[in-house]
């Protein structure tokens, strides 16, 4: 009869032992990652896509970087104010060899506009994120090193 309580409360022990794990499990399968921690960087192979020239460095963290026929997409994160971010993002693209084309900047989002040459040329969008002093950019240039599709217009009729 002793010998059969040891043994229950081992198995009670047991049980709650795997009990507590399960729980532990459940919580860590559930966490969700934290959106206002700080953002990974985008791999060099990514920023290599950047136009010769633009640089974030003094502006925040680009995370992301594509292209897409002739426009390259940077998306940045910022803490720095919105009207600082604005003109380092002016000087950046400048550096780039672009040209500021005008601004508009409401407080709690701003955009910057670009040209090259006769063209329109790219959009840079600063949002307020949804972390406390982070800044969300959105950046779209041309690249003016890429060749621009051709298209084919059709012969009019006669």
């Amino acid at each position: 009869m002793v010998e059969r309580r040891r043994l229950r409360r081992r198995l009670s022990v047991v049980g709650i032992a795997v009990a507590a794990l399960l729980v532990v499990l459940s919580a860590k399968a559930l966490e969700v990652d934290d959106p206002c921690q700080a953002r990974s960087a985008a791999p060099p192979a990514e920023t290599a896509l950047m136009p010769a020239g633009l640089s974030f460095e003094q502006i925040g963290t680009v995370t992301r970087v594509r292209k897409v026929e002739r426009h390259v997409m940077v998306l940045a994160v910022t803490t720095k104010p919105i009207d600082e971010v604005t003109v380092l993002i002016q000087d950046a693209v400048t550096a780039a060899g672009y040209r500021p084309a005008g601004m508009d900047n409401e407080g709690f989002e701003a955009e910057v506009f670009f040209t090259t040459g006769s063209f329109a040329a790219g959009q840079a969008r600063v949002r307020q994120s949804g972390c406390a002093g982070r800044w969300d950019i959105d950046l779209v240039l041309i690249d003016p090193e890429a060749e621009p599709q051709r298209t084919t217009l059709p012969a009019p009729i006669p």
